[in-house]
């Protein structure tokens, strides 16, 4: 079943942890073939996404639940989220990119059958790309890379309830994992100004996640040889279970999708 819009807002901030903001950290983005003559090339790219979540979520000793959950629900409760992927490549050959996504997530309730009752629900999130890079093909219009690395989560959630029938009470849940992570992305120019992207991973192999996938493509424009916007779509795949029981049984099966938009400057 779906659930309520007030418990939505805790389980799709779990499955959105699950790699929503993570995995649409990684904005694809390329620059013409005229920098092969440079040593060292870098990239800063803030970025922003709207994401979907759909699956399956399971918190604590609360029964696995379905999740529907859209854009306007999360971003109506997000108190704070930052976003950014760095980049190296060094001879245009050998790389490394990181990528950080925070955001925190809150919601409150007042319980309708105790007077002055309330209820607050938050959600926090660490997640951390790191990858190496091996340009395999380059000519004066497409590149081709291998990827490899790893996607680290760091999941916080809670729950505060003040003034209730079962009176007052904190409970937290946390988890964090590292998934490996292997894959490859590619970059084609069709002129000075637009160019087309594409990604691909995946990881998990039961280390982790039983497995984790993602694909994402779009399209970018080049404003000038420094500057660049890109607009992408996303989806990630994640089969996750800690393995534990009770209070600290967290698991979650969710495919996270939607758009990305980001600007980069590279230098």
């Amino acid at each position: 079943m779906k659930t309520s819009c007030f418990a939505s807002i805790l389980l799709g901030a779990a499955a959105w942890v699950g790699g929503a903001w993570p995995g649409f950290a990684q904005s694809t983005v390329s620059t013409p073939a005229q920098r092969i003559s440079s040593t060292w090339e870098f990239v800063v790219a803030p970025y922003f996404v709207g994401v979907n979540i759909t699956g399956e979520s399971q918190i604590g000793r609360l029964p696995a639940t379905d999740l529907d959950v859209d854009t306007g629900t999360i971003l109506e409760n997000l108190h704070f989220g930052g976003m950014i992927r760095l980049e190296a490549l060094y001879q245009q050959k050998v790389g490394a990119m990181v990528d950080i996504a925070y955001m925190k997530l809150g919601a409150a309730k007042n319980t309708p059958l105790t007077s002055g009752g309330r209820v607050r629900l938050g959600a926090r999130q660490l997640i951390v790309e790191g990858m190496l890079t091996y340009r395999l093909f380059q000519n004066e219009a497409t590149w081709v890379e291998a990827i490899a690395g790893g996607r680290y989560w760091d999941v916080s959630l809670d729950i505060n309830a003040t003034g209730t029938i079962a009176g007052n009470f904190v409970q937290d849940w946390g988890d964090d994992w590292l998934d490996p992570i292997i894959g490859a992305r590619a970059m084609h120019r069709f002129n000075d100004r637009w160019s087309a992207n594409l990604r691909g991973d995946i990881g998990g192999f039961g280390l982790a996640s039983d497995f984790s996938w993602n694909l994402q493509g779009g399209v970018g424009y080049q404003f000038n040889p420094t500057w660049s916007a890109h607009l992408q779509y996303k989806a990630l795949s994640v089969d996750y279970d800690n393995g534990k029981s009770g209070a600290t049984s967290f698991a979650y099966d969710t495919i996270t999708h939607g758009p990305l938009i980001g600007v980069v400057a590279r230098f």
